[in-house]
């Protein structure tokens, strides 16, 4: 078939794309472009074959081409965009994805591609908006709320991301990538058996994808299921037959997953250098650097450990300063609840005429993050009479119930009507039914470090609640806060340096002392170097403390913790092992750089009656 003996026909030209015949279809529109040089559909079909025969430069050209003929046109300005990304050239790409929204606003297609845009250029928060607008006009559209889930998780808002892939049941004939990013997004999420199958399902699609046997990897490291995650690391091909820059990143990041649990520094070492070159933007490059700090403390490297963690802030902050850049600064705190007391006066304020008793109440585990809360959480909950929900913010969340009847949080508290409180109860149960299922009889484990500064809130809700506050060395829980990949913005900034975590350890504190002395909860202090020296006699006392009876489920959380798989907090390789002192009094290696917080840590640790 040629133009020369049937009339050009753009329906059947396409068809012959669709068909793969791009250079017989790149012909078809060269002869008629040479007779008739502005045919537009031409021009369009000869610009897609080009650009799928992969000669991008020359579809640039031709996307360009178009954009002067039909400069009105927005799907030109949008493939010309698409183009110039392809061959890297990113500001180019995002005035012409500005112009084709201009020309179609509110156009989801433009907008996830904008999105994409930004995400590659490590504009994260930019990223974030365009893919929330793109679902926003278009809720069906699945990349878009895959990648806009993704980019939620990567500034830390957890929630949304789980809303926006929460219908992932009902999307039909998905593609193999965006099943795979949906497998690898359930797993990061915390819906991990969803995750595996979905990872699972993928695999069997696509036997050798490098991506879906990585995210295995990563996934079955995650839940302490070690020998299936090293079986599974054994049918990834090696990094030098890995077919692209992205697989070998995959392959690398399988083998650190490994690595973490049982490599020598150096071994972990070379790993993270292999990789940074593969990693970006930078601030993901992070997770790298405190994953070969853990390393290197395990193996008592102090100096190598502080220096993968100065780099794993730093490339942190890079985030951070696009999550919160009010956070950096001077005189900011990521803490400002901690500064908010309720006043002798407020308190004398409270009345209830009929407070849940102890029995119907939760048991709060609270402490300032890195005290020893999941090891409290994981003993808990072995106790069939006891049930946790790992970390939630069900106690903020009904705080935020306040505004709607104009009170201020602590000082309006007092001011509750008997209807309020009920509904503020009734709000908070209702939450936690979304997470767990009790049990007759069973008693709600709320632990929430944190909520150690919501103290007013938890006793004007629930007066007779059992209330345990994990106690560590503060300069213990200082290095330990400062080795983590924390993921909420507010921790990333409130960790990048010592002395930032000093000041906002020490507020958190002062928030308790104050808090407890004037409220006087029914309160258990748990010492974690006191815990772990005597951890019967510990058990004992706690279980008299909560009413347990028989606290002998206890002792043997350890093994509780790792039939259940995953736990969501940083902690999830020390709760499944049983209790030792590994951890108690690391921080003698680093007192040397811990030196210089020495000062504003010294009221806290003199009032706790620690030693330096």
């Amino acid at each position: 078939m040629t133009t020369d003996d049937i009339a050009f026909s753009p329906a059947q030209v396409f068809a012959l794309l669709q068909a793969g015949r791009h250079a017989h279809v790149e012909a078809l529109s060269r002869m008629r472009l040479a007779r008739v040089p502005d045919d537009v559909a031409a021009r369009t079909l000869y610009a897609m074959s080009v650009q799928l025969q992969g000669r991008l430069r020359e579809a640039v050209e031709a996307w360009r081409d178009l954009t002067r003929q039909r400069p009105s046109v927005a799907e030109y300005w949008n493939n010309l965009a698409n183009t110039l990304r392809d061959v890297g050239e990113f500001s180019a790409a995002a005035d012409a994805y500005r112009r084709a929204l201009e020309l179609a606003p509110g156009d989801a297609g433009v907008l996830l591609n904008l999105g994409f845009l930004e995400m590659e250029a490590g504009k994260i928060t930019v990223a974030r908006e365009h893919l929330l607008a793109a679902v926003r006009a278009d809720p069906d559209l699945i990349d878009a709320r895959l990648y806009g889930a993704r980019a939620c998780y990567e500034c830390g808002d957890h929630a949304l991301a789980q809303d926006l892939v929460r219908p992932w049941r009902q999307w039909l004939a998905l593609r193999d990538e965006q099943r795979i990013e949906l497998g690898s997004l359930l797993t990061l999420l915390g819906d991990n058996a969803d995750g595996e199958t979905v990872l699972l399902d993928a695999l069997r699609r696509t036997p050798d994808e490098t991506r879906v046997l990585a995210s295995l990897v990563c996934l079955y490291e995650r839940l302490n299921r070690l020998e299936e995650a090293r079986a599974w690391l054994a049918r990834l091909t090696s990094v030098e037959n890995a077919s692209d820059a992205a697989s070998r990143q995959e392959v690398i990041s399988a083998q650190i997953a490994i690595a973490s649990r049982d490599a020598d520094p150096a071994r972990m070492r070379e790993l993270v250098e292999r990789l940074v070159p593969l990693t970006e933007p930078e601030h993901r490059r992070a997770g790298l650097y405190f994953a070969l700090g853990k390393v290197c403390d395990r193996h008592r490297d102090a100096s190598g450990a502080m220096a993968a963690f100065t780099q794993a802030h730093a490339c942190q902050l890079l985030l951070a300063e696009q999550l919160v850049p009010h956070l950096l600064a001077p005189g900011s705190t990521a803490l400002p609840t901690a500064a908010v007391h309720l006043s002798m006066d407020e308190f004398r304020n409270w009345s209830d005429a009929s407070p849940p008793p102890v029995e119907e109440s939760p048991i709060f585990i609270v402490g300032f993050p890195r005290s020893g809360t999941t090891m409290l959480e994981q003993m808990f909950d072995a106790h069939p009479g006891l049930r946790s929900m790992d970390e939630r913010v069900y106690i903020n969340d009904t705080i935020a119930l306040l505004s709607p009847f104009g009170l201020r949080y602590p000082h309006d508290l007092g001011e509750l009507t008997p209807p309020q409180l009920d509904h503020l109860r009734r709000s908070y149960w209702a939450l936690v039914a979304k997470t767990v299922q009790l049990e007759p009889g069973q008693r709600l484990v709320d632990k929430n470090p944190l909520n150690m500064l919501r103290l007013p809130m938890i006793l004007r809700l629930f007066p007779n609640a059992r209330i345990v506050l994990a106690l560590r060395h503060p300069c213990d829980v200082l290095l330990s806060c400062y080795m983590q990949h924390f993921r909420s913005p507010n921790f990333m900034v409130m960790c990048s340096t010592l002395e930032r975590l000093a000041r906002s350890y020490v507020a958190a504190m002062e928030s308790w002392i104050h808090h407890a002395e004037l409220m006087k909860p029914a309160l258990l202090v748990s010492r974690y170097e006191d815990l772990l020296a005597d951890f019967s006699g510990n058990v004992e006392r706690v279980g008299a403390f909560l009413g347990l009876g028989d606290a002998t489920p206890l002792l043997s959380f350890h093994e509780h913790a790792r039939n259940k798989g995953f736990i969501s907090t940083p902690s999830y390789t020390q709760v499944i092992e049983p209790p030792n002192r590994r951890a108690v009094d690391r921080w003698r290696r680093y007192q040397a750089p811990l030196e210089t917080v020495r000062p504003i840590l010294q009221p806290v640790l003199e009032h706790w009656r620690y030693e330096w």
